[in-house]
């Protein structure tokens, strides 16, 4: 069943065509990589799927009750001043009947969902290393109840072991909130450990897509080809 479907999507910013005519559908439960270097538009259209930026052409329809964003840079999307719990009770804000208790347990349930303790709640996020704020960031998506979760480079900015760490954190989170996910990264050795479809942006449209094994073992894209030899020079098994 597709919970989401991107139909012939263009977007300007003056001369510059920055996604162009791009059209695919999400189905419940994938793990869907969009991947590209920077500028091939890829976070532009992370933005129109969320309704952060509207399409000059093309549509945007979502099924999904809730699509929620991790961004790259958890600095900027979690308020220095607010300590945890002001920014995890945010995201319950449509949950207005819930008592005193209620909230209480939501919040310290979730952060020990995403491996965190519920001691942190007075907390504030300069306190916090890059890998614990994005657990903050996914936590306050999560309880938002989201089913659509758009991680836009939202790892590339920790070292490689957070990065396995956050991986790993992901994959549980799948199973146990039954999530579907959109990864944009330019790491194809990270969204091949990860993903399971894969679509492959250059200069704003999508040159191939397909079951992400599929794709990296017999890409046909000359870009895919190079973005492979970019990544496993040397040669590695994929």
């Amino acid at each position: 069943m597709s919970v989401l479907q991107v139909q012939n999507v263009v977007k300007f910013f003056g001369n510059l065509r920055a996604v162009d005519d791009v059209s695919f559908a999400l189905e419940h439960g994938d793990n869907l990589a969009i991947i590209g270097e920077s500028g091939c538009g890829k976070t532009t259209l992370a933005k129109m799927i969320m309704g952060l930026t509207i399409p000059d052409t093309g549509f945007v329809k979502s099924e999904a009750n809730n699509l929620q964003m991790v961004f790259q840079d958890p600095n900027g999307s979690l308020d220095p001043l607010w300590n945890v719990r002001e920014i995890l009770k945010e995201a319950l804000w449509r949950d207005h009947f819930l008592t005193a208790r209620q909230v209480q347990e939501r919040l310290e349930g979730m952060l020990l969902a995403v491996g965190l303790s519920p001691c942190v709640l007075q907390r504030f996020p300069h306190e916090f290393s890059g890998g614990e704020r994005q657990r903050i960031a996914i936590a306050r998506a999560l309880l938002a109840s989201c089913k659509v979760l758009v991680l836009d480079e939202a790892v590339s900015a920790l070292d490689t072991l957070v990065q396995k760490q956050i991986i790993d954190l992901l994959k549980k989170l799948k199973q146990d909130f039954n999530l579907t996910y959109i990864f944009i990264s330019h790491n194809l050795r990270l969204v091949r450990n990860f993903s399971d479809k894969i679509i492959v942006m250059y200069q704003g449209k999508i040159v191939e897509q397909g079951r992400t094994q599929a794709v990296l073992q017999s890409p046909s894209h000359p870009y895919t080809q190079q973005l492979l030899e970019a990544a496993f020079y040397p040669k590695e098994k994929l």
